[in-house]
């Protein structure tokens, strides 16, 4: 009696350990104005130029008036917090922008196709310089308020010449005990004088090895900055012990992420698992010592 209680304890807590939760889908409403694509990676020589277009299409529900126009990018912080204003003494590189169109009426489902061409001057150094493409509309709405709406494109420009291509992972950091949803935190350095994506996979499974979720994303990694790169299961498990992996391509080397081991939980799970392993160690404990006084009465 005491091996079948022993047995089902087991395998309760080991199941508990194992199942994952449920996985939802999100669903994303999206209207107004969009622009594709969101971002460009260019090489120019310096003199050189270079041609491009992009869409920009009206899924709302009115006709609308916009305007074309680049502005400055930047970004602060690890969290890339993104700024579109001038940066003291920093090159103008709006001036290098033309376009074939620069705005209209655009009726609704309809899209237009903006031509745009990058000049870059000749006496410009060899490195990386961003600016955005913008498409910005000015929506008058009943009681004659005007509402500026703005959608825009990254452009990341390098103009080639000698420059310094270095990078690194610069932390992996996966909390071993945590709340769903399940939160890892990926930060990618640039000690180089270009821009380069990384092209990073995070997997999350179960500990037979099922996947249960992937993360993929290519960011771009700044010179001279880190960047955190958060890695999320929205709608995720809420319950289980998971084995995290991964791996980061980078300036044509891949590194493996370290594996790490999960286990998500909230507290009332972590108080009940915490009961039934204390349970578990005290069965061990009394029938261990059951076997030892009966071997020494033989």
């Amino acid at each position: 009696m005491r091996k079948v209680f022993w047995g089902k304890l087991t395998l309760g807590v080991f199941a508990l350990l194992v199942l994952g939760g449920m996985t939802q889908n999100a669903n994303a409403a999206s209207g107004g104005l969009t622009i594709s694509p969101t971002s460009a990676d260019v090489k120019v020589e310096p003199g050189g130029t270079y041609k491009g277009q992009m869409l920009v299409i009206n899924q709302g529900e009115l006709d609308i008036n916009y305007k074309v126009y680049a502005t400055p990018y930047s970004v602060n912080g690890e969290d890339y917090k993104p700024y579109f204003t001038s940066v003291p003494h920093a090159t103008d590189i709006t001036k290098w922008f033309s376009f074939g169109y620069a705005g209209g009426s655009l009726k609704i489902g309809n899209q237009d196709t903006i031509p745009y061409t990058i000049t870059v001057p000749k006496d410009v150094g060899a490195g990386s310089y961003y600016g955005t493409v913008f498409a910005e509309t000015e929506d008058k709405g009943n009681a004659g308020v005007i509402t500026r709406k703005r959608v825009g494109m990254v452009v990341y420009i390098r103009v080639l010449g000698a420059a310094t291509e270095k990078g690194s992972v610069s932390s992996w950091d996966v909390p071993w005990i945590q709340e769903a949803p399940f939160n890892a935190t990926l930060k990618m350095a640039n000690e180089g004088s270009v821009h380069f994506q990384a092209k990073v996979k995070v997997r999350v499974s179960d500990l037979f090895g099922g996947t249960k979720f992937t993360y993929e994303r290519d960011p771009e990694i700044i010179p001279q900055k880190i960047r955190k790169i958060p890695v999320t299961w929205e709608n995720g498990a809420t319950f289980g012990l998971f084995k995290v992996d991964g791996e980061v391509n980078y300036l044509d080397k891949t590194e493996k992420l370290p594996t790490r081991i999960v286990f998500i939980a909230n507290t009332p799970m972590r108080l009940l698992t915490v009961g039934m392993l204390l349970a578990f160690i005290a069965i061990v404990v009394v029938l261990g010592r059951k076997r030892a006084v009966a071997s020494s009465k033989k």
